[in-house]
This record gives structure tokens, sequence and C-alpha cells, in this order.
């Protein structure tokens, strides 16, 4: 639409099927998008979500069943009593900090298994982990963690070397450390250098299963943690975490899309026209109105007394103040002036001046024509003096 230079872009009536449709396409496919199914495909290795080999989608399963499992989705500095077992299966994420919190919760009485590779761990952690080939692990020591095992398959990463605080618990076929643990105030530290015995590809092999059983049931019924926090999945603190990972991008999208829409019903081109400016009402305009007023009042006398002042104004100028003088005085000084009789000025006076005069409305035009027609001519005396 133009006007005046201004021209303003509107959609048309055919781009509302297309906008609607647009939203419910985008709405349909993050419904579909973000199910289950979408979050197992994405998660990572290590996570309860992931349904491919490395993932603990098995193993959590089983803890499950026994009501003794749930996924932890906060720092760990939130660790409480309510947890008595926790699994990190992502420990190269964690950071000093976070070392710092898992011991102190440790060292409360619980036990935490732990897998993967953690660069500058502190002492006692154990040094580098080195990959190897997939093979078995048989135990090295007596312990209930232990306890009837005699093999388990592993994928074959082992530490490199060990230290005094620590128990080794399986060794590879070539002696090296698989899984260890130490003794943390009232609790118990468990690190495998291997992540795959574990994992759904090797749960069911040898006696994976027997081992996570021993190493991670709680005793007495408490609960089994999963580390998710560490995956990438967290709990929510606030309304918009509450939303599955689609709707909030559905959302998203949505804000977008209501931005555009706005942004095209109203983006402009060129500049904006200015607001009109209104004429100024004219003089004779307000002299009818007021006359007008004065009329329906029956207030002649106020139109009287205007005249009068208005004359003696005129006067005063021409003749240097008429303060306390007569009106026949002021007469005989401003005949001379301006041309006009004495008689006539003095009458002007005497009728203006008169409050008791009631006069009509045909005598209180002709007597304010007769003064504006005097002033007039006073007004050119003036302009002929100077």
């Amino acid at each position: 639409m133009a006007r005046g230079g201004c021209r303003i872009k509107k959609p048309g009536r055919d781009a509302w099927p297309v906008i609607a449709g647009l939203i419910a396409l985008i709405f349909v496919g993050t419904l579909l998008g973000g199910g289950s199914q979408a979050r197992s495909a994405m998660a990572p290795a290590g996570s309860t979500y992931s349904r491919s080999p490395d993932g603990l989608s098995a193993i959590y399963a089983v803890f499950a069943d026994q009501r003794a499992a749930l996924r932890w989705k906060l720092p760990l500095d939130r660790l409480d009593d309510d947890v008595d077992r926790l699994v990190i299966w992502n420990v190269e994420g964690l950071r000093p900090e976070e070392v710092e919190a898992l011991e102190r919760w440790v060292a409360r009485g619980h036990a935490a298994l732990v897998g993967g590779d953690l660069t500058n761990p502190p002492a006692p952690w154990p040094g580098t982990i080195d990959p190897g080939v997939p093979g078995s692990a048989r135990p090295a020591a007596a312990h209930p963690a232990t306890a009837g095992i005699r093999e388990v398959s592993v994928g074959g990463a082992h530490f490199r070397g060990g230290s005094a605080d620590q128990l080794v618990h399986l060794k590879d076929a070539g002696g090296r450390p698989v899984l260890v643990s130490w003794r943390v105030g009232e609790g118990r530290l468990f690190w495998s250098a291997d992540t795959a015995w574990l994992s759904n590809a090797r749960i069911g092999e040898a006696q994976n299963l027997e081992l996570a059983l021993q190493t991670l049931m709680p005793r007495g019924g408490g609960q089994v943690a999963f580390d998710e926090y560490h995956h990438g999945y967290t709990s929510p603190t606030h309304w918009w975490q509450l939303l599955r990972e689609s709707l909030r991008a559905f959302a998203l999208l949505m804000a977008a899309a209501l931005t555009l829409f706005f942004w095209s019903f109203g983006v402009r081109f060129g500049s904006p026209l200015p607001a009109p400016v209104r004429p100024p009402r004219a003089a004779v305009e307000y002299v009818h109105s007021m006359s007008q007023l004065y009329r329906r009042a029956g207030a002649g006398e106020v139109v009287l007394r205007a005249l009068y002042r208005s004359l003696r104004a005129h006067l005063g100028r021409l003749t240097g103040g008429v303060a306390d003088l007569s009106h026949a005085e002021i007469a005989r000084r401003a005949a001379p002036r301006c041309g006009a009789a004495e008689a006539e000025i003095e009458r002007l006076l005497n009728r203006t001046a008169d409050s008791n005069l009631k006069p009509s409305e045909a005598e209180l035009i002709a007597l304010a024509r007769d003064v504006e027609n005097l002033q007039r001519r006073i007004d050119h005396a003036g302009h002929r003096d100077r």
C-alpha cells in the first residue's frame, strides 16, 4: 500500500494458509522427533538412555526391575544419603571440584563405581590407562565384590601401574590391573580402566552381570544412581527445563515465526508520514463565537464597556493621556488631530460610557461600527504624525 511516498508492506490473504501449515508442520515434526527413541539414538556412550553396544541401558534395566535404580541429573555436590551407590561412566568429564565433592560423599559410607580415563587425576587415583586387546580378566584378590567370580569379559583397557593404597580386584591376561578400589573415609571408590564390561554389548558375557550386582547392589534396599549429568541430561531447575527438548525447539521456532510474522506486518519502507498540521483558527471565527456567547447571555453592557475602554485608549495615545479629562475636553483635543467633529467624538464617548443604556442589537452594531470608524481615523492620524 502506498500513501504520500510511504509504502507499507503487508502479507496477502494467501499467506495465512502457508503460515498456519508451517506452524503445524513444525509442531508435528518436533513432537515426533523428541521421543525416547530419538533420545536413545542421540545418547552418548555410557548413558543409561543409550541402547547402542556401548550404552548402559541393559544394566540400568536390571536394577530398575528391582526398584533400586535412578538417573542422577544434578551436580555431584547435590548427592545425599538417599543414594547408596553411584555409577559414573564418563569420568573424563569430572572437574577437580567435582572429584572433591564425590570423595566427600563416598567418605560418608557410600560406594562409587567410575569408569574411564581421568586427566591429571589426584592421588590415590590411578594414572594413565592404556588400551589393549579384548579378552578376559580374573580376580586378583579375595574380596566380597569378586566373591565367586572366575572370569569377566573385558574390552582390553588396563591401568599402566598402581599404588599401595589401591586394592586390585581384576587383572587381565597380562597381569595388568583392570578394576581397582581404595577406601575413602567410611566408603569405597571403585575405578575400572575398562568401560566395556558393563556395556550392553558385554553385560551378558561371562560373569559380568554377577560382578555388577555384587559391586553395586545396595544393602538394606538403597538406591543405585547412574550419572547422566555428565552426559548432558540435567534435572529441571526452572519452568523452561520442564519442557522436553523437542518442545523447547518448538517454542523457539514459534517465537521466531511470530517475530517474523509481526515484522512482516509492521515493516515500513520509506520515511513515515508527518502528522497533519491543523490550520490555526481564524480571528473572525473567535469574534463570531464570542458575539454569539454575548448575545445569548444578553450582555450588551459588557460590549459597551469594551468599546468605551478601547476608544479611550486610542484617544489617549493620540492626545498624550486622557485619564483626568472630561469627554468634552477629550473631544476638543482629539478633533483637530484626527479630523473628526468634536460633537461626534463626545457623542460616542457618552454613549459607550452610559451603563444605563440598553441598546438593541441593531443599535449596538451601529454604535460599534461608528467606534471602529473613529478608531481607524485616530490610527491614521497617529501614523501621519510619525
